[in-house]
């Protein structure tokens, strides 16, 4: 197997002191990332070629849950391990005007729901988990 790192953007989306979780379905298939199902993570994915990483946080977040997003900066970068696989995760802030998001692909994430940073589900996706615990620790959490 060839080792190669790859690039992954999470989306921390705050509106009205709340974050933006979906879940991902038990049954989803590795689809070559971190492969965590039944799990809460972050909208987001993997960029792509050309693609600058906030044109990523964009694009991931409107797939996903179909928001709009605007004021998205970059937060920080983490490396994300598992057997034989390495992402960089780059994490961005977002906000939205609008907190109606749909389910957009079902057989990925079955759900999306808003969650106060301080009451957040234990199974977390581990990439997100690391993105929320810095996100934490900086007192990044503003409206």
């Amino acid at each position: 197997m060839e080792k190669v790192i790859k690039v992954g953007v999470g989306v921390i989306i705050e509106y009205d002191n709340k974050i933006l979780l979906g879940h991902r379905v038990n049954n989803y298939r590795d689809s070559g990332g971190i492969y965590e199902p039944d799990s809460w993570t972050l909208p987001g994915g993997k960029q792509e070629f050309e693609e600058t990483i906030i044109e990523a946080a964009k694009r991931e977040v409107k797939e996903e849950t179909n928001l709009d997003t605007h004021d998205v900066r970059v937060l920080t970068a983490i490396d994300d391990f598992q057997e034989n696989k390495h992402y960089i995760t780059i994490t961005c802030i977002a906000k939205v005007n609008v907190p109606d998001m749909q389910v957009m692909e079902p057989d990925k994430i079955d759900e999306w729901r808003w969650f106060a940073i301080d009451d957040l589900p234990e199974n977390l996706y581990s990439p997100s988990k690391n993105s929320i615990n810095y996100y934490k620790e900086r007192n990044e959490f503003h409206e």
